[in-house]
């Protein structure tokens, strides 16, 4: 059978019960979504639990000959097989069963109770839950299992997973530290992921999440360390580079991600942003990691209320709409005093992230006069004493 066809196939119940009306009135139950089997006694279920190795539930009487339901559930919980010993068991109890023979079945590992007569919807809603736990229990060992061969690795993406962000972070710190190296800490999240999720599907999630790797594979160094931290979080470690570089670096990766392909499930082109938040250690302050960390889950969180946007410090910088740098990318122009006007607030700060900040220096002021009606909207509201700094940057523009 293919695993297409595997996933598509009805989860197979055995009925086991020596009344032919009661397998019958399950059968008829259970049809719909399940495959049913039947045994009339507990010897009868054994052989066809060895023979069919895709069975997903027993469901099984308690008073049978040859071999009981009791006696068929000790055989399961001490069978060699893990199939057979994890195998969820649904006991169908009769009048005649009384709280003492559940209690026994309880205690020798009876997944549920069920009593005859049934109830459709009871015993639907029981089979369902428990192949659906079966089904949630078996991935999550296969999850564990490939953890367990990668532990610091996100089987998804590839990348690190929380642990090796968590661990590499640490390392880098202490290094800085100890050799007054710079370094800094990334947090990237992407705008509004639950929203695209719920409304687009997995599989576009995904793609999202992939995008969001490719972005950052192509822009970190070799000694960079990034991560994927939960669902639409990522982490980076960058080493040798203090708070600017850090932000040149996440702006690029905005960047690029900015222009990856990712289509809905409708197949128009998705716009998919992402929020990043940046620590740099004072190594003059002996920073300490924990509240590094907190710093910048902190950051993050601001930037994601705003959207698309780097916080480095107490202000939130928009992401600047700069292409990647890719080879194909083409080169900024230059910015020329005398036969340009100056630039946008906008095309200054991409400007400064590509890192070329000498070509702003003879726009600087006529850059600042720009936002000195925000400056003076943000003493009013927030009284924090602008107004003397305000005074010599007025000052200083109306001379020029």
């Amino acid at each position: 059978m293919s695993t297409e066809e595997a996933a598509a196939a009805k989860p197979i119940v055995l009925i086991v019960d020596d009344s032919r009306v009661i397998r019958i009135a399950a059968r008829k139950i259970l049809k719909d979504e399940f495959e049913p089997l039947e045994a009339g006694d507990g010897e009868e279920a054994w052989e066809m639990l060895n023979k069919h190795e895709d069975i997903a539930l027993v469901l099984s009487d308690l008073s049978m000959p040859y071999l009981d339901g009791m006696g068929l559930l000790n055989r399961l919980r001490n069978a060699e097989p893990e199939r057979l010993r994890t195998m969820p068991m649904v006991i169908v109890t009769g009048a005649e069963d009384d709280d003492e023979a559940k209690t026994r079945a309880f205690a020798a590992g009876a997944s549920d109770f069920i009593s005859k007569p049934f109830d459709s919807v009871q015993l639907l809603e029981h089979t369902r839950s428990h192949i659906r736990l079966q089904k949630t229990t078996q991935e999550l060992k296969e999850t564990t299992a490939i953890l367990n061969d990668n532990p610091a690795t996100d089987p998804f993406t590839g990348l690190g997973n929380q642990r090796a962000f968590l661990e590499r972070a640490q390392q880098s710190l202490a290094q800085a530290i100890r050799h007054r190296a710079e370094m800094a800490l990334i947090l990237f999240q992407v705008d509004n992921f639950d929203k695209l999720f719920v409304q687009h599907g997995k599989p576009v999630g995904g793609a999202i999440l992939k995008a969001v790797t490719a972005a950052i594979q192509a822009e970190v160094r070799r000694e960079d360390a990034p991560s994927r931290i939960s669902m639409a979080r990522f982490g980076l470690v960058t080493c040798c580079a203090d708070a600017d570089g850090a932000r040149g670096l996440a702006a690029r990766i905005c960047a690029r991600l900015a222009q990856s392909a990712v289509s809905g499930k409708e197949g128009a082109p998705l716009k998919i942003t992402l929020s990043a938040s940046i620590v740099a250690p004072d190594l003059d302050r002996e920073p300490r990691f924990e509240q590094m960390l907190g710093l910048l889950v902190k950051r993050l969180e601001q930037a994601l209320a705003q959207g698309n946007c780097i916080l480095s410090d107490e202000a939130a910088t928009p992401v600047p709409t700069v292409p990647a740098t890719a080879p194909a990318a083409a080169p900024q122009p230059q910015l020329q005093p005398g036969n340009v006007p100056a630039p946008s607030i906008e095309a200054a700060l991409a400007q400064l992230a590509s890192g070329d900040s000498a070509a702003l220096r003879p726009y600087l002021r006529k850059l600042v006069s720009s936002v000195l009606p925000l400056l003076n909207h943000w003493n009013q509201v927030e009284q924090r004493g602008l107004e003397s700094a305000l005074e010599r940057i007025r000052s200083q523009v109306s001379d020029h």
